[in-house]
């Protein structure tokens, strides 16, 4: 039985995204052709790109739907900008996780977003990891219980 990832990934991106990453973006997304060249990945390790956050299918491994969204902001900032939301859920195959940990680094560089961006999930355990951006890159933590009680119990 093979092993899967639960990706979940939210970070805003400038409004001024030059037109090449927002082109494959989209592509990503399942929203565009194929631009080239594509500058996401080393596509050649694993043979051919694909479209790994092209959503709207249920997912392979987990509760509910593999869905991505890129939208624009109803959030002005001071300097007059309107960044994009991006958010991603999807299902990543225990042999394809270092080609779309790539891709979310390469979305990372490009996202004005700083600290929690996101998680991962193992189907072989409960483990549960956040994804941290910050300056020089991002880092994947692991969530363990603290042992104290101090929970609140919704249901």
């Amino acid at each position: 039985m093979s092993d899967y990832y639960d990706l979940f990934l939210t970070v805003e991106l400038p409004q001024d995204l030059p037109e090449p990453a927002m082109r494959e973006l989209r592509w990503l997304l399942g929203e565009a052709e194929a631009p080239t060249p594509l500058a996401s990945a080393d596509w050649e390790t694993w043979g051919y790109p694909w479209q790994v956050f092209d959503g709207g299918v249920p997912s392979h491994a987990f509760d509910g739907v593999d869905s991505s969204s890129l939208l624009r902001t109803e959030q002005t900032y001071a300097d007059g900008s309107t960044p994009w939301a991006l958010t991603v859920r999807t299902c990543v195959h225990e042999d394809e996780f270092g080609i779309v940990m790539e891709v979310v680094a390469w979305v990372l560089e490009l996202a004005s977003t700083r600290g929690w961006v996101g998680f991962l999930r193992h189907s072989g355990s409960d483990a549960v990891q956040h994804l941290l951006r910050h300056e020089d890159g991002f880092d994947v933590v692991d969530v363990r219980a603290s042992g104290r009680p101090d929970r609140v119990t919704f249901g």
